[in-house]
């Protein structure tokens, strides 16, 4: 490893404790910290929360490069390093004892641009509240129409953001699937469907319904028209994310859901 891109949030100042222990681990070792992608670094180093990790990630799964999260947010399902655990990260990463997970990623096509997405892609009913329909296929054969708010279609990863709270499944990071969840649909029998990673799904926007909008991990925004499709299939590789080194997948996910804890 000779360089190593840092990706602080927008207008996030570093404790200068962190920044020095950053700086000073990674100049020890004969590593370049910078803030400048060019030329390309062996690692995205991202500080901040959830949010910014997801910018991050196109960046990181262009260039094919770990990506390694510090909490500085509130969740950190994402940036799975607390700052109690910056130290020993640091010095895993440094010793090449890091463990990097496989994250399926989300290739979404509208018109002539392409996104990537970890966690998920929704089309979106517009401010006026008009309930929007939309016809799916599924590698080219009918699913159905759906008729309320909206649809999601999430990644593994993305099964515990936007998917979870519109009563979507949780999948395992290392499953290999798609979640297809409407979003308070006018029809009793709309639910999640689980489907092969292999699938190639298609959203087409039937209803002449205004200022519908697809957004791609919260962060792209474009408005559909009446008749206007976006093309959604699994990303050519996945996003190496470099995972917490002191707890496990389901550790986070009970923290992060208050699993066990005592609700009285």
């Amino acid at each position: 490893m000779k360089r190593v891109l840092l990706y602080p949030k927008e207008g996030l100042k570093l404790p200068p404790d962190l920044e020095g222990l950053l700086e000073g681990r990674f100049r020890e070792a004969g590593i370049e910290l910078t803030r400048k992608p060019s030329p390309p670094p062996d690692l995205v180093l991202v500080i901040g929360g959830d949010g910014t990790l997801l910018r991050a990630a196109p960046l990181a799964w262009k260039l094919d490069v770990p990506i390694l999260g510090i909490n500085f947010g509130k969740l950190g399902f994402l940036t799975e390093v607390s700052l109690e655990e910056v130290e020993l990260a640091l010095e895993r990463l440094l010793e090449g004892e890091f463990r990097t997970e496989a994250r399926l990623m989300l290739e979404v096509r509208y018109g002539e641009e392409t996104f990537q997405a970890l966690n998920e892609a929704a089309i979106l009913k517009g401010p006026l509240g008009h309930m929007i329909h939309l016809r799916v296929t599924v590698s080219g054969e009918y699913l159905t129409t759906y008729y309320g708010d909206g649809l999601l279609v999430a990644t593994p990863t993305g099964s515990t953001a936007y998917n979870l709270s519109a009563g979507g499944p949780i999948l395992h990071p290392a499953t290999e699937a798609l979640v297809l969840t409407p979003i308070c649909p006018f029809m009793l029998s709309a639910r999640p469907l689980v489907l092969p990673a292999e699938t190639e799904i298609t959203v087409q926007l039937i209803s002449p319904s205004p200022e519908v909008h697809l957004v791609v991990d919260g962060g792209h925004h474009r408005v559909l028209g009446p008749g206007q499709s976006v093309h959604l299939r699994r990303s050519e590789r996945p996003l190496k994310l470099i995972t917490s080194p002191t707890r496990s997948y389901f550790a986070i996910l009970r923290d992060k859901l208050g699993w066990g804890e005592s609700k009285v």
